[in-house]
């Protein structure tokens, strides 16, 4: 049995109901806008972080090198010897 024209919304309350629903629709994506350029930033100061203490420790371990090369040079056939025998299983 279809419903009696009482009980079905208007065309105008639907209208209305859709133009807010785009309203806050449109509202929302501005959001997420504000929200992927805030982490965007975030994300590149991080990086730029990362890079400088990368840059940093690189710089470190080449001083330490130039001091004692000898010392260097056994630490990194240790290391080697290590991997070589993990890898080797």
């Amino acid at each position: 049995m279809a419903p009696k024209d009482a009980e079905m919304p208007s065309y105008e309350t639907l209208r209305d109901d859709i133009q807010t629903i785009a309203k806050h629709l449109s509202s929302l994506r501005g959001d997420i806008d504000k929200v992927t350029a805030s982490v965007k930033r975030t994300g590149a100061h991080q990086a730029e972080h990362a890079r400088d203490a990368a840059s940093d420790m690189l710089t470190s371990v080449e001083k330490a090198v130039q001091r004692d090369p000898v010392t260097a040079v056994g630490i990194a056939l240790g290391v080697g010897l290590l991997l070589g025998i993990i890898l080797r299983r």
